[in-house]
């Protein structure tokens, strides 16, 4: 897989920005405000962003670095890869990093489970492109019946929309029905269906496509069995909004940027897929003609979409409104 430093921050520098942190408290200073409170525009705000695996539900991430989009908008971004959407939650709510770039499903879930000051400020995915992939012999969705299948991490967009087409194929109860495992990661799903351990699993762009390749089939396209459903974007912390809405801003008017830079540019997107995740020229094109007509500027998220993501929890009691945990102000404030 294709590596960049900058992309993927290692450890040194997260405890790095810790230590500056520390002596900066220590000798009694603070970041420059102005008589509002908040971070002055001459100002570099720094956020810590987190994402579960790289695929090509980060590409618009992947191209804003690349092509230095966070550093015009005046934002310091630190990246750092947390495995599991309840990992990447709970890293939020402790304070660790300041966004979550995750399904909204996953959000749904830790709201159930007693979550409280998240808030989505934009939806740039309109839907979680994802697939279910079997090996050669299976041919319809009742042949994995008894057989040993893997999904995404519990709480993940992708585990909805898997046990939900598994339903819609004829499987009314797919942990019963099946040998169903959650695995973080559509690389080590990948592996272990070719090491012979699973008979179908869930993968997203571009690991589907590489196991087209191979020989395995894909069986049921899964990113729009809910629809409409919520899909993906920004996941912050009230606290955050309040201390840092200049650095919120300014990831959100990156996003924007960056996703139109990849419509008006697709040699420059097709080489950045290349470079990151690894692809040859024609599965990046392909990837690129499959992300791109999910991918949004304006940000503006379904209503209806998310209040179904909500309601499809089983711990809720279906009386609770999805606008309560939206803020659309970043996106109307976003020049176009």
């Amino acid at each position: 897989m294709g590596k960049n430093t900058n992309f993927q921050p290692t450890i040194f520098r997260f405890t790095g920005l810790l230590l500056m942190v520390a002596l900066t408290l220590a000798g009694g200073c603070s970041t420059p405000t102005n008589q509002s409170g908040a971070i002055d525009s001459k100002t570099e705000p720094t956020l810590r962003i987190a994402y579960p695996g790289i695929s090509t539900t980060i590409w618009p991430l992947m191209y804003a670095q690349n092509t230095g989009i966070f550093k015009t908008e005046g934002l310091n971004l630190e990246m750092l890869r947390i495995r599991g959407v309840p990992q990447i939650i709970a890293t939020l709510m402790s304070g660790d990093i300041d966004v979550a770039w995750v399904g909204f499903d996953g959000m749904a879930s830790a709201v159930a489970r007693g979550a409280s000051g998240l808030r989505y400020i934009g939806e740039f995915l309109t839907e979680f492109p994802t697939y279910l992939v079997v090996t050669s012999d299976i041919n319809t969705i009742e042949d994995l019946r008894g057989k040993a299948i893997a999904t995404a991490g519990a709480g993940s967009i992708s585990e909805a929309l898997f046990m939900e087409g598994l339903k819609q194929g004829g499987l009314s109860n797919p942990r019963q029905d099946t040998e169903l495992t959650n695995m973080h990661g559509p690389d080590n799903r990948l592996n272990q269906m070719i090491n012979g351990n699973f008979a179908g699993v869930a993968l997203n762009p571009p690991w589907a496509q590489r196991a087209e390749s191979q020989g395995y089939k894909i069986l049921q396209y899964q990113g729009d069995v809910l629809d409409p459903y919520a899909g993906q974007g920004p996941i912050t912390h009230s606290r955050v909004i309040e201390s840092n809405r200049e650095g919120l801003q300014r990831l959100v008017n990156s996003f924007r940027a960056a996703i139109r830079g990849m419509r008006e540019n697709r040699e420059k997107s097709v080489k950045i897929a290349m470079d990151y995740m690894a692809l040859d020229p024609t599965l990046a094109e392909q990837v690129y003609d499959i992300m791109i007509p999910v991918m949004i500027t304006d940000g503006m998220w379904n209503l209806e979409g998310i209040q179904k993501a909500f309601d499809s929890k089983t711990e809720f009691d279906n009386t609770v409104n999805a606008s309560d945990y939206l803020d659309d102000s970043f996106l109307l404030e976003s020049e176009m």
